[in-house]
């Protein structure tokens, strides 16, 4: 019997470059449109979404430290890296080797920058109110009065929205008045206030620069109906078994669902071991072909189950696919039926399973003959072959 693969988590980078594209259109060309491809592109590839955005006309990128900094200038890429956190003293030749932008989050930070030979451009970040990283404004205001800033300005100021994927909140209003009494200090900085789902608050939070993360990748943080963004993943797993049980039979542990008729299930080769939340149990639809089968019982480490009734018997094959992220149901969708967060769902599946970029993949059943050629490493076939 020839090894089918395992799940595998696919990537539209044609939608990818559309989001980039539209967040373009939706804040103007006054504003800049920076990538912020941190861990690992939220888990849909670092170098792979970097290049594809890079060829969109993307010039700025934003990633987590200096080890994601590093590989995109391995993988060729020429445009401006700024590092969001990084030990800008310890690592100060390290930035001026590869060009690199350094975030200034500390009064440390910033004394690292001021006693540095050469200038080096940075982006100063400023606590506004969301009580994580950066220099609240008092402290600033003395580090301007003491001169500090004198041969080594920065070239940003930005902060970051702590409630901007709700419109109405009052606090996105007062860290934009704050962030202005900050950015006023340094009239000739480039500045930076909104993330993705600032994008939907308006011009008046656009600035020079949106950080755009969440809304590349097809996320809806701001709940925009209907979803202007498109779908970036697409989640499938083989089938990898089928059979027929009776009437009330228990179905996984804890027997959380018991089958209500003579019952076809079909075992599906994903489990949270791939990311897919325990807690989407009983919650979720399937796609097999152009039919619909729910998800039954609890999510195991390797295995889910699905009610394969009323799928006609032609589309029950095994090796063949289940779609679990699919044209009507995202991870937006995913992430609200396990009541997670949508960026965690990302993140996990993409490190969980071998990633796929539709443009160059092949199809899914010579992927399962190429592993059943090579052994059960899928994730080296697929990244081989992509």
């Amino acid at each position: 019997m020839s090894i089918i693969p395992s799940a595998v988590f696919q990537v539209d980078l044609a939608a990818v470059e559309f989001n980039y594209r539209h967040a373009h259109t939706i804040a103007g060309k006054a504003t800049e449109i920076a990538a912020v491809v941190k861990s690992d592109a939220y888990g849909l590839g670092l170098t792979s979404v970097a290049k594809a955005l890079s060829h969109a006309g993307c010039n700025l990128f934003f990633v987590a430290n200096l080890d994601e900094a590093l590989s995109l200038r391995s993988a060729g890429l020429n445009a401006r890296i700024v590092v969001f956190s990084g030990d800008v003293v310890k690592s100060r030749d390290v930035y001026r080797e590869a060009n690199l932008v350094a975030v200034v989050n500390s009064r440390e930070d910033l004394v690292g920058i001021a006693d540095a030979t050469a200038p080096a451009p940075y982006f100063l970040n400023v606590e506004t109110g969301f009580s994580r990283f950066g220099l609240n404004i008092d402290g600033l205001q003395d580090l301007k009065a003491s001169g500090v800033f004198q041969n080594n300005p920065p070239s940003c100021i930005f902060s970051h929205l702590a409630c901007s994927d709700n419109a109405h909140d009052l606090t996105n209003k007062q860290q934009r008045d704050r962030f202005i009494a900050a950015a006023k200090m340094f009239p000739e900085a480039s500045r930076s206030l909104s993330a993705s789902a600032g994008l939907w608050l308006g011009r008046a939070y656009h600035f020079d620069i949106a950080r755009i993360g969440s809304a590349l990748y097809g996320l809806n943080n701001a709940r925009i109906y209907p979803n202007p963004l498109r779908s970036v993943a697409r989640l499938r797993a083989p089938l990898v078994d089928i059979r027929n049980v009776p009437h009330r039979q228990a179905v996984g542990y804890g027997a959380t669902f018991r089958t209500r008729r003579d019952t076809c299930l079909g075992i599906v080769g994903i489990g949270y071991k791939h990311g897919l939340p325990w807690a989407c149990a009983n919650k979720l639809n399937v796609k097999i072909g152009q039919y619909i089968a729910p998800v039954v019982g609890r999510i195991s480490m390797e295995y889910t189950t699905v009610d394969l009734t009323d799928v006609p018997e032609f589309a029950r094959e095994r090796g063949g696919a289940v779609d679990f992220l699919y044209d009507d149901f995202g991870i937006d969708e995913l992430a609200a039926a396990a009541g997670v967060n949508s960026q965690e769902v990302a993140i996990r599946l993409g490190a969980s399973c071998p990633r796929d970029y539709p443009e160059r993949a092949i199809e899914w059943g010579a992927v399962a003959s190429m592993v059943g050629r090579r052994g059960s490493d899928t994730g080296s076939v697929i990244e081989k072959v992509a």
